[in-house]
């Protein structure tokens, strides 16, 4: 019989254990990594924010002068720069970066969108595979490396905890984005083709590491409801009601919650190689806007 049912009189205990992990966000300053990263502080983590803004910007998002908190500016697109920033946490907390949140992208709001792929820009799609595919796995690279160089010493291998992943897709990973193909086959290659890579090579680095990834649908953010001011109800209820089980957009928080999750080994320890919806129970992607079929004349 395992500890936790021996005893009438045991408690389960329902802490996330991450207690002094080292965490890092990169894209920690966005409108969804901010809340990951003040949900990674209130667990108690030392968290290490990067992202492409300077320290000014971010002081308007965080107190950088948290002992807790360490902010460092970085293109991931950049491996010297990316490994500098990496180095930099690792000092400055004296640990190794444990769980790593690979957040950092273009997103689908600040793309430009075209009618159809037949009007791509090349550039465009080059662009977002740069950044969301290829900044990605440098991350996720100099995360690894880290593990690998701290697990080979023993007395960093015995401190290890919440060894993890965490990678950012999307919705639009699973259901393909017809006016933005580039950000939708990046998050696809990240979710999935990364995603399951890494879960076969990272617990051969270090035995208890896991990888997972978050697939957000719409989220509730200030741009996301600007969004729907500026393109209307017709909008709002293609991104997050047509499809949609909840019938709304995901509060960040929930975003926050599941990725915290994923990140405890106390929480999330079994979960490994998985890509986790949140998104409100969504069914699938719209293909026909009301009106559409008649202009199509069926």
């Amino acid at each position: 019989m395992s500890d936790l049912i021996s005893s009438k009189n045991n408690d389960f205990d329902l802490s996330l254990g991450l207690e002094g992990t080292h965490a890092l966000i990169s894209g920690g300053c966005g409108l969804i990594g901010r809340v990951i990263a003040q949900a990674f502080l209130a667990a108690g983590c030392k968290v290490t924010v990067t992202d492409i803004v300077d320290q000014d910007t971010a002081s308007t998002v965080f107190d950088i002068n948290d002992p807790n908190l360490c902010f460092a500016q970085a293109d991931i697109t950049n491996a010297e720069a990316l490994d500098n920033t990496f180095t930099r946490a690792e000092h400055s907390f004296g640990s190794p970066v444990e769980c790593c949140i690979a957040l950092a992208g273009l997103d689908l709001s600040v793309l430009t969108q075209t009618k159809s792929i037949c009007d791509m820009d090349p550039g465009e799609w080059r662009r977002v595979f740069d950044v969301n595919v290829n900044g990605s796995f440098l991350t996720c690279q100099r995360w690894l490396r880290g593990i690998r160089s701290a697990a080979q010493d023993a007395d960093k291998a015995r401190k290890l905890k919440n060894v993890g992943l965490v990678i950012m897709g999307s919705e639009s990973g699973t259901f393909g984005v017809r006016t933005q193909a580039a950000y939708a086959a990046g998050k696809s290659a990240v979710q999935y083709g990364l995603l399951r890579s890494l879960a076969k090579d990272a617990p051969r680095i270090y035995a208890k590491a896991r990888v997972n990834a978050v697939a957000p649908g719409a989220v509730d953010t200030e741009r996301f409801r600007d969004e729907c001011e500026r393109y209307g109800e017709e909008f709002r209820y293609e991104e997050c009601e047509a499809t949609v089980g909840s019938a709304k957009a995901v509060p960040p928080e929930d975003v926050a919650r599941v990725v915290l999750m994923l990140a405890s080994e106390r929480f999330g320890g079994s979960v490994h190689g998985q890509c986790v919806a949140v998104d409100g129970g969504k069914m699938g992607s719209l293909v026909w806007g009301k009106g559409e079929l008649a202009e199509r004349g069926k």
